[in-house]
């Protein structure tokens, strides 16, 4: 009966060892080039691409207290917020711009944005509040 519980087990953790390599694996096919910035960093990076997708990730009334120009709202506390960046039809091959306000909720959307098969995705690490310190535009 030992031997069985020690096989049982030895399977168990074996499982769980493909079952995490499985997702490395995974991540690692996606190709995902993720990139976290500061405010000085992302503000360049904007103003020097051609061809971007910039995304406030924040709530509307937060979006409504300032934003960063053409940024496009969707909101991370939406229980669709998945669904929601799939339907906004985003181009999963034109680097996307992430930003909420600490760094917290794009942090955490960047594992998303990699799952969803976004090639490059560029997070501002410490959020618009980085933004504001900096003294960089916003729009209202």
């Amino acid at each position: 009966m030992k031997n069985v519980t020690k096989v049982t087990l030895f399977l168990l953790l074996f499982g769980i060892s493909i079952n995490s390599n499985a997702q490395f694996l995974k991540d690692v096919q996606t190709k995902s080039i993720v990139e976290n910035v500061s405010a000085s960093d992302f503000s360049a990076k904007i103003n020097a691409e051609k061809n971007l997708q910039l995304l406030d990730i924040r709530t509307i009334g937060e979006y409504k207290s300032g934003h960063l120009k053409n940024a496009k709202l969707i909101n991370f506390y939406d229980p669709n917020f998945a669904k929601n960046i799939e339907a906004a039809g985003l181009d999963k091959n034109i680097p996307v711009y992430i930003y909420c306000r600490s760094g917290n909720r794009s942090g955490h959307a960047v594992a998303l944005f990699k799952r969803l098969g976004f090639k490059h995705i560029v997070n501002l690490a410490y959020g618009i509040n980085d933004w504001y310190r900096s003294g960089l535009p916003i729009e209202k």
